[in-house]
């Protein structure tokens, strides 16, 4: 199983259909999606700055807004597998996770906001069999062939707490939209692996 983080800053991107599926064919692969918030989770924050609010309760928000990108994604493709149970991932669908319920009871996960989408996803990954995460984010990257996590955190593009959540497990890669391309090429998942970015902790 992989876990695949798509940025919520795909819920605008033009290309965000074609990427979902040429997922697809990758189902046998048991492809678990996590989905961030982008200007939906945005909007939350804004409410959090205004009106009397924890950051508990914000955060519980936060995954909520997580979830509608992952039903945005179900209008676009009626073969994706919704499921907020850990235990239902199927085999023959591409899944996204819905975080919200399990997590809002976490004691294990640090409801603030320096645990995003990001975290939801090394958290999947920590607490699975997982063999890897990929961040899949709408930036250009330099397409090193690695990056310091060190790095990427300081350039505000992976969040800073979600290290704390992999439970000793460094399978980490990175790639940009350039993924696209790399899943219109007859790659099987092995090779596909090999040309993302590793993510160095």
């Amino acid at each position: 199983m992989w876990i695949v983080k798509i940025g919520g800053s795909w819920i605008k991107n033009p290309k965000l259909e074609t990427l979902i599926n040429l997922l697809q064919k990758f189902v046998k692969k048991k492809i678990v999606i996590v989905t961030g918030g982008g200007i939906i989770s945005d909007s939350i924050r804004d409410i959090y700055n205004t009106i009397n609010m924890s950051e508990e309760n914000a955060n519980f928000l936060a995954l909520k807004a997580t979830e509608i990108f992952a039903h945005l994604l179900l209008l676009k493709n009626k073969n994706l597998n919704l499921t907020s149970d850990k235990k239902k991932f199927l085999k023959n669908k591409i899944n996204i996770w819905l975080p919200s319920e399990k997590l809002k009871v976490s004691k294990d996960f640090e409801k603030t906001w320096e645990s995003t989408s990001d975290s939801v996803a090394s958290w999947l990954y920590g607490t699975t069999f997982s063999e890897g995460i990929l961040f899949v984010k709408s930036l250009e990257l330099s397409r090193k062939k690695n990056y310091d996590l060190t790095e990427l955190q300081n350039k505000g593009i992976l969040d800073r707490n979600l290290k704390k959540y992999l439970k000793g497990k460094n399978n980490l890669k990175i790639i940009g939209p350039e993924l696209i391309d790399l899943l219109s090429k007859n790659y099987e998942w092995e090779i596909l692996e090999s040309k993302f970015s590793k993510i160095n902790l």
